[in-house]
């Protein structure tokens, strides 16, 4: 039957209001999600694989428009390819909506090589990468000595990602310019990529991580120099998570807290953050999350079942102009570094206020802070019930913030494989005074090791890091030793150990990623045994404490100083995002930058309820003070009567 063009329309209009009709019939009950397509599968087969029985709504809306619904109170739950930003973190809050921030896994992009291009076996810069793909490179760039200083006269065969896919805009992300070069050439899918550049003498693709790894040998991963100061990346979960390795993008979930009591939603979200969800995402071409980020997510759950979720917080907090006042702060010496930093660009940016820091030792400092003598102090360890008890009498209630940790590691000569591995004993034994001039030979250190002279070299007497090495190792403020070499500069350490077998030397973290960046060659990381097994550093054993040699940092406020604008103030200067790299600067690992919007929200929270508790006080102190005054005044009236 044909139906002239108003008449269709009409009825199009009925239709479309019926089935809206049946639509919101069905809402109750429902789980609306809507949110990134990029996302969809991964969420799609969560739901498949848990076997909840949920009844779960998907609309595939793009990112940006998930946050707009998720927020106005249209959506349960939202995914994203991003976090949430400020302006829509405003309008969850001003809706009442306090979302519940989640991660799945990661879409990591990664540059494939010829595994028969030995010359090629570099770690390419971003420049280098830009240099590669940007647009103004085609026609021009053209063979691999036009990208690499030292290359190869080789040609340069170059492939993408479609434009449509996902892993094409990670790609267009990473390069300067609008877009990539139009002369590279797409593969139908991942496999022909692979294919390809497998067959091709000095050819680079971009596929996923996943789809890379299932090559196997046809292909060869190229690492990723993503920041001067971090050395070249392998790509792979954790190096996405510690926000080392560039060209990826993780997959979020935002889940509204107050939709966590609806039928299966609790069930369904605890099964996302299982292990055994990790295969699920792997399935879908995605790359599941390290433990450490899976036990992240749980915490973050289990604190919003509880309700004590603290609002996500990406702004939320300005500086008063005019601010003046004092913030006292002490404790551990540990942290002077860090405190000094804090103080500097606190003075610059609130001149009319001042902090003080005195730094007197852990023991002073928490005496200081239950006597209310300091606002807060650094400590490298939780106070004891015998101290929070101390606080506790003088009305003294605490907040504990983390800022990371100090890891101290160690690095031997490539050819000394006995020094794989040290235990803490060992450590100790190498390194304390009491074996000056006693302690010469790697035998004499343990019967399993050769007879080579040792060859130690530290940094100068006085070194904090000499300090935490021998804390961490025997649990004791022990004395280095000095007849060794000692030399302040960690790249001198480095290629000293490398030309001595026998060789060791320490340094912090970032000193070794110096060291990394510096491409030293013929060095070993060590790792560590305290009596659990050989643990190597990284930044998830360092951020989980597995590490032997770590010492964390944490600063312990007292809450009921948080109404104070000048304390405020500092505390959200501290953690802010810019001043993220300060706590690298100062040797303090292990934080990210998503941790910082988290205790940001944490500080809000904490805000609040001091601004709340001092109002209440100072509403209960008005009338007893207007008693005192009114008694005051008819007791002088009353005298100058008579």
């Amino acid at each position: 039957m044909h139906f002239p063009p108003r008449r269709t329309g009409i009825l199009m209009l009925l239709l479309l209001l019926l089935f809206q009709g049946a639509s919101q019939a069905q809402d109750a009950g429902e789980i609306t999600v809507v949110g990134s397509g990029i996302v969809e599968p991964v969420f799609q087969a969560l739901i498949e694989a848990s076997e909840v029985e949920a009844a779960f709504r998907i609309d595939v809306t793009g990112t940006t428009t998930g946050f707009q619904l998720f927020c106005a109170g249209e959506a349960d739950m939202t995914t994203a390819t991003r976090p949430i930003s400020s302006a829509e973190t405003t309008a969850c809050s001003e809706n009442e909506i306090v979302p519940l921030e989640l991660t799945l896994g990661h879409n990591i992009l990664v540059f494939i090589g010829n595994p028969a291009d030995t010359e090629l076996n570099v770690c390419l810069t971003d420049d280098e990468l830009t240099t590669i793909y940007a647009p103004s490179s085609e026609g021009e760039i053209t063979n691999w000595n036009q990208v690499l200083e030292e290359g190869p006269d080789l040609d340069l065969t170059v492939y993408a990602p479609d434009d449509i896919s996902a892993e094409y805009l990670i790609l267009d992300a990473l390069i300067e310019g609008d877009g990539i070069r139009a002369d590279a050439l797409v593969g139908s899918d991942a496999q022909s990529v692979i294919e390809a550049v497998s067959e091709t003498a000095g050819a680079i693709g971009a596929v996923r991580l996943t789809e890379a790894q299932a090559a196997g040998d046809l292909i060869r991963i190229l690492e990723v120099d993503a920041a001067a100061i971090q050395g070249c990346q392998v790509p792979a979960a954790v190096a996405v998570e510690d926000n080392l390795y560039p060209a990826a993008e993780t997959l979020y979930l935002y889940v509204n807290t107050g939709r966590l009591n609806e039928a299966g939603v609790q069930d369904f979200l605890e099964f996302a953050l299982s292990d055994e969800a990790r295969a699920v995402v792997e399935s879908t071409g995605f790359t599941s999350l390290t433990e450490l980020a899976l036990q992240t997510n749980r915490d973050r759950l289990e604190t919003a079942a509880s309700g004590e979720l603290p609002v996500v917080a990406a702004a939320g907090y300005t500086i008063p102009v005019g601010l003046t006042g004092q913030v006292n702060i002490g404790g551990a010496g540990e942290g002077i570094g860090l405190l000094q930093s804090a103080v500097d660009n606190f003075s610059q940016i609130a001149p009319g206020a001042v902090a003080t820091l005195n730094v007197e030792g852990l023991p002073a400092g928490i005496r200081r802070l239950c006597n209310g003598e300091v606002d807060l102090i650094y400590t490298y360890r939780d106070l004891t019930a015998e101290e929070i008890a101390n606080c506790e009498a003088n009305n003294i209630s605490l907040l504990t913030i983390n800022t990371g940790a100090r890891a101290i590691v160690l690095v031997a000569n490539a050819n000394s494989d006995y020094l794989t591995c040290l235990t803490t004993e060992a450590l100790t034994t190498i390194w304390s005074a009491q074996s000056t001039r006693e302690i010469t030979d790697w035998n004499q250190v343990s019967s399993d090791f050769p007879s080579v002279a040792m060859t130690l070299f530290a940094p100068d007497t006085g070194s904090i890091d000499t300090d935490l090495l021998l804390l961490a190792a025997s649990s004791q403020s022990l004395t280095g030793r000095i007849d060794i070499h000692l030399d302040n500069d960690p790249l001198y350490r480095a290629a000293a150990t490398a030309n001595v077998e026998g060789a060791l030397t320490f340094m912090n973290w970032f000193e070794y990623q110096d060291v990394l960046a510096n491409d030293q060659a013929n060095i070993q990381l060590v790792a560590v045994d305290a009596g659990e097994g050989c643990i190597t550093p990284d930044l998830n054993t360092i951020r989980s404490g597995e590490y032997p040699l770590t010492r964390p940092g944490k600063l312990v406020i007292n809450s009921g100083q948080l109404a104070r604008p000048e304390v405020q103030s500092i505390l959200w200067l501290m953690f802010s995002d810019d001043n993220f790299l300060t706590f690298e600067d100062n040797g303090f690992a292990g934080l990210r930058l998503s941790d910082l919007a988290t205790i940001r929200g944490t500080l809000l929270a904490a805000f609040e309820e001091a601004n709340a508790a001092a109002a209440e006080a100072a509403a209960e102190e008005e009338p007893e003070a207007t008693a005192e005054a009114t008694a005051e005044a008819t007791a002088e009236a009353t005298a100058e009567a008579e």
